[in-house]
């Protein structure tokens, strides 16, 4: 720093003052290019938990659905196998029951 008999040169800590000022508002235009940046990723966050979360209820719906046909499936088969027949041997069983009844084939 400059000094003339009175102390500090008052231009050179202007000059000082002005370059500090165009430093701080590059930093603030930085600062804001990023502030914009941040809330364009917390939308896109945002987006993303709510597919997230409607996927997880779409996956729960679809277990809980196929619990109740595993459940439907087992009842079933319990009531087959409680009524003598074997779950293997059905189909033979239905076919000649369609035949006794004159009733057309399901395949």
């Amino acid at each position: 720093m400059a000094q003339s008999g009175n102390g500090i040169d008052i231009g050179t800590i202007y000059e000082l003052l002005t370059r500090m000022s165009a430093r701080m508002d590059t930093m603030s235009a930085r600062m804001d290019t990023m502030s914009a940046r941040m809330d364009t990723m917390s939308a896109q966050l945002s987006q993303l938990t709510t597919v997230v979360i409607d996927h997880t209820r779409q996956l729960d719906d679809l277990q809980a659905s196929v619990a109740g046909l595993r459940g439907d499936v087992q009842h079933y088969h319990e009531a087959v196998v409680s009524q003598g027949i074997h779950y293997s041997e059905l189909e033979g069983r239905m076919l000649r029951v369609e035949r006794h009844l004159k009733l057309e084939s399901g395949e």
